[in-house]
């Protein structure tokens, strides 16, 4: 198509769209219209928009397609819309006309290629928004940070779902969902909805894949390997934690890693193996390069890796070594780790079933009162399964004329039957 073609049909366009007072985003919508689908075979509006403009301009010639689409929105013949210039002959097109055509769906292609519904600025705002959730995970009612999570998840999903966007920018946004959903796994099975919990544990891991990134597998394995120990399945849990110690990066989710997979074993009764996976934890703390961490979802300060030591000495009944690791975690905050009241509250409870092993009920209940104050917003299933494990430990016979055992066995049942899970009818004993 020449550029004397090219300016005389802009013309044609451009009369017949302000003849019938529309702008050219109007004309946009109206060409969208006049193809009977907004979304399928049209690129988005903005897109769409873009073309407008151009053709108008004469930048770049109209192609056969939107030649008929141009046509049924003025109501009018090909023919008249976009006449042929009556001194141009076919002869007269210069050999610099030659590819033009080809050029000009380049051009169209480019322009399409360049177009997204989102800015990078945005996607940044919604990951730091995303990250903000995880720091406020061990802070804030859980019920709260749920309901933020899932909010901003439905603007991720409708950004993605809205329009197109550049390839890089998808998968980013697809990082960010992902990140978004592991952390509902872990909402999820803290208030006891383990259903719940595995529906977004599958979706996360399907936008980390899509997003082709290792760090966003290895968080959607931590809570995947969570909700699975929660549901007794220790195997599946060990595994899921060992895959993510290989795709890990160094830092503290790696540390975390270790020490799930570290309480699965224990589960599974292989102590041995759980011992050495603590050992691994140990070694991924010395692989972060900066010491200061804040507490957050996918973080494990000393005093959080100190909690899941105490299930391990547990599973081993050895009450000594879990005091030990109750006092490395009071240590680590008295050296300013960042107290939070989830795992202050493990500790504890981890501390009190030492005291049970050994037979001191008054020991458990010095380290238990505190623990049931704590308000029914803030009690996770995990508080309250390890409270059960306390609960059942005080039925031992040795404690059945220990009236401190008594009180503090019913002070415990108070305590859970106002916990998030048992609205759920899910309260689990840690094992």
């Amino acid at each position: 198509m020449s550029a004397d073609t090219r300016r005389l049909h802009a013309e044609r366009i451009r009369a017949e769209r302000k003849a019938r007072g529309w702008d050219k985003p109007e004309m946009a919508r109206q060409l969208a219209r006049a193809a009977g689908d907004t979304r399928g075979s049209l690129p988005d509006h903005e897109c769409l928009l873009t073309y407008v403009k151009r053709w108008e301009r004469g930048v770049v010639g109209i192609s056969e397609r939107y030649r008929l689409l141009y046509c049924r929105a003025f109501g009018m013949s090909e023919g008249d819309l976009f006449p042929e210039p009556a001194n141009i002959s076919e002869e007269q097109l210069s050999s610099a006309d030659i590819g033009k055509p080809v050029i000009s769906e380049t051009i169209e292609f480019a322009a399409w290629l360049e177009q997204s519904n989102v800015g990078d600025t945005t996607i940044e705002i919604l990951r730091e928004n995303s990250r903000l959730l995880s720091y406020e995970y061990p802070r804030r009612p859980p019920l709260d940070v749920m309901a933020d999570a899932e909010l901003l998840q439905r603007d991720v999903v409708a950004i993605l779902r809205a329009g197109r966007q550049k390839i890089s920018q998808t998968k980013m946004l697809l990082g960010v969902s992902a990140e978004l959903l592991a952390l509902l796994t872990l909402l999820a099975g803290d208030v006891g909805r383990y259903r719940l919990a595995r529906a977004y544990g599958r979706t996360a891991w399907t936008c980390a894949q899509e997003a082709d990134s290792d760090p966003a597998r290895a968080l959607v394995l931590i809570a995947q390997s969570k909700t699975a120990c929660w549901e007794n399945e220790f195997a599946e849990a060990t595994n899921l934690a060992g895959r993510g110690l290989q795709l890990s990066p160094a830092g503290p989710q790696k540390v975390l890693l270790a020490v799930s997979k570290a309480t699965a074993l224990k589960s599974l009764g292989d102590l041995e193996n759980a011992q050495c996976a603590l050992v691994a934890a140990d070694g991924a703390r010395d692989e972060i390069s900066y010491p200061d961490e804040n507490a957050t979802a996918w973080s494990c300060p000393r005093a959080r890796q100190a909690t899941y030591a105490l299930q391990v000495h547990l599973g081993a009944r050895n009450p000594d070594a879990m005091l030990r690791a109750a006092q490395a975690a009071d240590a680590a905050w008295a050296y300013g780790d960042p107290w939070v009241y989830g795992t202050w509250a493990q500790v504890r409870i981890g501390a009190a079933l030492a005291h049970v092993l050994n037979g001191d009920p008054e020991g458990a209940e010095a380290e238990l009162a505190p623990v049931l104050e704590i308000g029914p917003s803030f009690r996770v299933a995990t508080i309250s399964g390890r409270l059960k494990a306390a609960e059942r430990g005080l039925e031992d016979r040795r404690y059945r004329a220990s009236e401190t055992a008594r009180t503090l066995r019913e002070r415990i049942r108070i305590f859970r039957a106002e916990s998030l899970d048992a609205r759920e009818g899910l309260t689990r004993e840690v094992r």
